[in-house]
């Protein structure tokens, strides 16, 4: 019986197989410089037969990377993000790069452990959904230069390079759609203001009624955290009004299912008796009865986009006296039978 520990192929073992040097193997399987395609079909041949798996480990120590990118988002319940963390995920693979994620549950306490522990990783960077932005983990990142992108939302003084969605521009042409239809009372379901995204949308519904000249009705604006409870409670209160909204925008794709759940036990018919539109598109907008008007933001490019800006910061860093990046992912008014004129 042989009890031996079976050793790790090298890249001499390969070229041995392959009959061709060590320096032509490496070319291969990091895909740089120049060999034939016979030689490169050896060398792919060799390492499979020989079951080749890159020591990680020792690359990262010769290059001082460790080849990881952390993710931190709210919650993986969210379909958006999942469909968000899962791009990521395959871009940074396509990459050589490894995802290490997590899910804050917008809960600071957990957001402050989570991300000690991907420092304590040595994560090549980070890509951040921040919930609370505290200056001391900024501090961190600034000081120990650590490459770092934040997502979705905004931190304070916009110390990191940051890429979100045109949140205002979005829920501005949403809440103009249902004023162009004839709307006048227009109830609006957001999330807590205090993440720029949540108030970027809030603040775009409200120059949208601004700009039609007339006054936003407090009564007709709820927010609140971005749970599936809160689309039912929010709309539930809007719809015991004396006066109900004919019209609702909602803020998140989080809260639809609440919202929608509601307007069923009213027994009430979209658009009917109430228009719909929300910030975000998801798959089953588009096979609902009646299908959803929305906000369409790409979660695929602002993936992209981080995932270049971050790879761009890992292997050339930036200059600490420049800026940070602010970009922003443009988006598309998707109309589609959820939205009517009112009765």
């Amino acid at each position: 019986m042989n009890n031996e520990t079976p050793t790790r192929a090298s890249l001499k073992d390969i070229a041995v197989r392959a009959q061709t040097s060590v320096a032509t193997v490496s070319r291969v399987l990091n895909n740089s410089g120049y060999s034939s395609k016979e030689i490169r079909q050896r060398v792919l041949d060799a390492a499979e037969a020989l079951n080749y798996q890159p020591n990680l480990r020792a690359r990262g120590l010769r290059q001082q990377r460790s080849h990881t990118v952390g993710l931190l988002i709210p919650n993986l319940l969210n379909a958006y993000y999942t469909a968000l963390a899962d791009d990521i995920s395959q871009l940074l693979n396509d990459c050589g790069c490894q995802l290490l994620l997590s899910s804050t549950r917008d809960d600071p306490q957990v957001e402050q452990a989570v991300f000690r522990q991907m420092v304590g990783h040595d994560v090549d960077g980070l890509i951040w959904v921040p919930t609370q932005g505290e200056k001391k983990l900024l501090d961190t990142l600034v000081n120990r230069r650590i490459p770092a992108v934040s997502i979705v939302r905004q931190v304070e003084d916009n110390r990191l390079d940051t890429i979100v969605f045109e949140d205002f521009a979005g829920a501005q042409a949403a809440t103009r759609h249902l004023l162009q239809l004839g709307h006048r009372r227009i109830g609006f379901i957001g999330g807590d203001v205090s993440y720029s995204s949540n108030h970027d949308r809030w603040q775009g519904y409200l120059k949208a009624i601004e700009e039609a000249g007339l006054v936003a009705a407090p009564e007709l604006i709820r927010l609140g955290r971005l749970r599936d409870a809160w689309g039912s409670i929010a709309s539930d209160e809007l719809l015991r009004l004396p006066a109900p909204p004919t019209a609702m925008f909602v803020a998140s794709n989080s809260i639809m299912p609440g919202v929608m759940k509601t307007l069923r036990q009213h027994e009430l018919s979209i658009p009917e008796d109430v228009s719909l539109i929300c910030f975000d598109d998801l798959d089953w907008f588009t096979f609902s009865r009646p299908p959803i008007s929305a906000v369409s933001t790409s979660h695929y490019r602002l993936a992209e986009a981080a995932v270049d800006l971050l790879l761009q910061r890992v292997q050339t860093p930036a200059d600490p006296d420049k800026p940070p990046v602010f970009m922003q992912v443009n988006f598309e008014l998707i109309l589609r039978a959820s939205t009517a004129a009112p009765k």
